[in-house]
């Protein structure tokens, strides 16, 4: 199966249709893993096709009528039947999809433009429905354009405001299936079986880990590439004292971090750089402005990790409300609101790690002033940071609203539901600054103070701080 695949040996082909041999052969290797991570043995799986469980050419021939033939070609190939029978044990598509849509659901759920003619509306297929057991408000799922080829994910029918603005691209189905098997594959999302009892939620067979030792391992060897990097371009070569970073972000109380955790396992591991900067104006931190957690926390439960600090204070984002108050936009969940002065800098911020999306690898890199209004940076999906998402048209007729918190952010996920960058992104990314040449370095580490980040909104320099599209 390694030659469906999409990789950059294998690159989309230009069919001008569905690739429907690729999108049916990587569908049915997601049902296979689930079925297999589960325990299963395949020959207990029921191949039976979308198109035979729902009665075949003569039952479906008004909805063939309707569908390009390259999705009925698709459907007349992906396996189906393992889902279609309440009799037998759940079993969800995946952790985000928990079928294809039935018949009738295939162009149910889909919210249109007022303008909008019907032919238009056929044009588009809810070919996966969104799953129900992650308790998102009005589901839909998985949304396929027949006209141009391409689908893109909806945990909710709300967020068809942002899919079809007029500016949000989509992406070939066969990019979106793989990039849900290499969540298989990391990890990331996890088939279990029945006996499996771990606190998060399972939508039948999958669990989603807050983190993988792929995950881990791999943002390590992110930090000691630009560790490594840095180190390289310095007037001398400095050495590497070897002391873990453990004790000193965690000012010396390295057990408010739970045990098992991302942070502690990443803080315990990673080296204390010989140097000051090891980005523009970020040091590493020395202190933890939300370690003192609000009540209403429970014990164990994570805090916004300050991993890389800058010396000047967070910029304060202001949003002014319909009924005229000003309201505070924090970067981190309600719980952690009390606190409204904390440094600028890269935070860690996931602190539910047994919810329903955790990314305990996720971060946010939080600036002491807002990004925007050149209309030159952007978040990976392509949209300019501060733009109104669910405006229609064209966004410089309503104007952006800048922002300090969504530089090397993903935007809108086009894969699953929306979280944070994953910090390895991140450190590639500097080392990859620091290789080429685009941050200099003096004895003190990266040269350029907080104010090199104003690059990330100039026509010059912007795509240096969009890291590419992923799940």
């Amino acid at each position: 199966m390694a030659h469906w695949r999409v990789t950059e040996k294998q690159p989309v082909r230009e069919l001008g249709t569905l690739d429907h041999e690729r999108c049916a052969a990587l569908h049915n290797l997601i049902v296979e893993r689930g079925w297999t991570q589960r325990g299963f043995e395949l020959h207990q799986l029921d191949k039976r096709t979308w198109w035979d469980c729902h009665g075949g050419d003569a039952a479906l021939a008004s909805i063939s009528a309707r569908l390009d033939s390259s999705v009925v070609s698709f459907l007349k190939a992906v396996w189906h039947g393992y889902s279609m029978h309440t009799t037998e044990q759940d079993h969800d598509f995946h952790r985000y999809l928990s079928a294809l849509s039935s018949p009738e659901q295939l162009w149910q759920n889909t919210n249109y433009a007022e303008e909008e003619d019907d032919s238009n509306k056929q044009r588009y297929i809810t070919l996966y429905m969104a799953n129900w057991g992650l308790h998102v408000s009005h589901p839909l799922g998985l949304v396929y354009d027949q006209k141009h080829a391409t689908a893109i994910q909806h945990m909710s029918i709300h967020d068809t405001g942002i899919t079809m603005n007029g500016r949000q691209s989509w992406l070939p189905l066969e990019c979106i299936l793989d990039g849900l098997l290499d969540m298989i594959d990391q990890g990331k999302v996890l088939a279990v079986d029945d006996d499996h009892g771990g606190e998060q939620e399972r939508t039948t067979p999958w669990i989603m880990p807050s983190y993988t030792e792929q995950d881990l391992d791999e943002t390590l060897k992110a930090f000691q590439c630009l560790i490594d990097a840095i180190c390289a371009a310095m007037p001398g070569q400095p050495e590497q004292n070897g002391d873990s970073l453990i004790d000193l972000v965690t000012g010396g109380n390295p057990d408010s971090l739970p045990s098992s955790s991302f942070s502690r396992r990443f803080l315990s591991q990673a080296i204390n750089p010989p140097f000051t900067y090891s980005a523009p104006g970020l040091r590493i931190a020395r202190y933890q402005p939300f370690a003192a957690v609000p009540e209403s926390v429970r014990p164990g439960d994570l805090f916004p990790l300050l991993l890389f600090s800058s010396a000047q204070p967070a910029y304060r984002q202001i949003r002014r409300a319909p009924w005229g108050e000003d309201l505070p936009v924090s970067p981190f969940p309600y719980e952690f609101q009390c606190i409204s002065e904390y440094p600028g800098g890269l935070y860690l911020t996931e602190t539910e790690s047994q919810g329903m999306h955790p990314f305990e690898d996720g971060c946010k890199l939080v600036l002491p002033f807002p990004l925007g209004a050149n209309m030159c940076a952007r978040t990976s999906d392509g949209a300019i940071i501060g733009e109104n998402l669910h405006v229609q048209g064209d966004t410089v007729a309503y104007g952006i609203e800048s922002t300090s918190m969504d530089l090397y952010q993903l935007g809108y996920n086009r894969f699953i539901e929306t979280h944070d960058v994953q910090l390895k992104h991140v450190l590639w990314r500097w080392a990859g600054m620091i290789e080429t040449g685009k941050w200099k370095v003096d004895a003190e580490g990266v040269v350029g103070g907080m104010e090199t980040w104003k690059e990330a909104d100039t026509e010059s320099a912007w795509q240096d701080y969009q890291l590419p599209l992923k799940w």
